[in-house]
């Protein structure tokens, strides 16, 4: 299965970054057209989510700066069967776009 990052940095804290994104998948439909059975689990205290489907699967995480700065970086590592491959750029590309939506 082929794997590939998404990431995004965003000026809200780790902290708010995280809710945003929970609330964000909690509500979000585009990511069910993909796949119709993906589920989130979600790790509060490390900040992170794994996301499983019939056919897509990810772990996204999010971290504050090493620097003690502000803002954050958000990463999904995305991992697609072969026969969705050709899917990878819509993939990326409806990740980025809610990304910098939701964390505008």
């Amino acid at each position: 299965m082929p794997k590939f990052n998404v990431e995004h940095q965003s000026s809200h804290s780790a902290k708010d970054a995280y809710s945003a994104i929970k609330k964000f998948l909690g509500d979000d439909k585009d990511l069910k057209k993909f796949d119709a059975k993906i589920e989130f689990s979600f790790d509060d205290s490390a900040m992170s989510c794994k996301m499983t489907g019939s056919q897509l699967k990810a772990h996204l995480t999010i971290a504050a700066p090493s620097n003690g700065g502000q803002g954050s970086t958000v990463t999904i590592t995305v991992d697609l069967p072969l026969l969705l491959t050709p899917f990878k750029g819509k993939v990326t590309e409806t990740l980025q776009k809610k990304l910098a939506k939701y964390l505008a």
